[in-house]
C-alpha cells in the first residue's frame, strides 16, 4: 500500500512535535543549566541560601561518655543509618506587586554532588505558608537526610517553581561534618 506525500508530510511532523516536545520534557525534569549562584529570582521571588550546617544527632546524657546516634526505630523522625541531616537556612523575598504562591517544601530539592542522586526536602521551618505578599520576606529552615560523604563542593539548592527554575549555591561551611 502506498502512502500519499501528505500523509507522510503529516505524520513526519507529528513525529518531529513529539520529539521537541519529549525534548522540551526532559530538560525541564534535568532542571536548569549553569553554574549555582548565590541569590536567584524566579517567578517574582528572589531567594537566597543563608548558613547552613549539620545537625548534632547523637544522643549524649552524660558528660564522660560520648553519643551516639539513636535509630529511627527508636526515635521516629531520625534520620536513617549511614544519614545525618543538613540545616539550610533559606531567605526568600517577594521583590514584585502580586502576592505569590509558595511551597518550599515542593520547590526546593538539594543536589549533593555530580555523582550524587537528588535529595527531597526532609522538613523545614517555613510552615504551612502558601503565598508571599508584595514586600514580604520570610527565613526559613529546610533540612535534608542524606550521608555527609555524599555532599561535596559542587552542591547546590534546585529551585523549581512556577515561572522557571534556578540553582542556589551551597556554603562551603556545610562540607564539614563534625561528630
Amino acid at each position: 500500500m502506498k502512502v500519499p506525500p501528505k500523509a507522510r508530510i503529516a505524520g513526519l511532523l507529528v513525529m518531529t512535535a513529539a520529539l521537541a516536545a519529549a525534548a522540551i520534557g526532559v530538560s525541564a525534569m534535568v532542571g536548569p543549566a549553569g553554574p549555582a549562584e548565590s541569590s536567584a529570582r524566579v517567578g517574582g521571588l528572589t531567594a537566597s541560601v543563608g548558613d547552613t550546617g549539620w545537625l548534632g544527632m547523637d544522643h549524649d546524657m552524660s558528660t564522660t561518655a560520648s553519643g551516639y546516634q539513636m535509630p529511627p526505630a527508636m526515635m521516629p523522625g531520625m534520620p536513617a543509618s549511614g544519614d545525618d541531616r543538613l540545616s539550610v537556612a533559606v531567605t526568600v523575598v517577594n521583590t514584585g506587586t502580586d502576592t505569590v504562591t509558595f511551597h518550599p517544601a515542593t520547590e526546593f530539592t538539594l543536589h549533593a554532588g555530580p555523582a550524587a542522586t537528588d535529595v527531597a526536602v526532609y522538613g523545614g521551618t517555613f510552615g504551612e505558608l502558601p503565598r508571599l505578599g508584595p514586600g514580604a520576606a520570610i527565613t526559613g529552615t529546610l533540612f535534608f537526610d542524606l550521608p555527609p560523604a555524599s555532599l561535596d563542593r559542587t552542591a547546590w539548592l534546585d529551585w523549581n517553581r512556577p515561572g522557571g527554575a534556578a540553582r542556589l549555591s551551597i556554603p562551603d561551611a556545610a562540607m564539614t561534618m563534625n561528630h
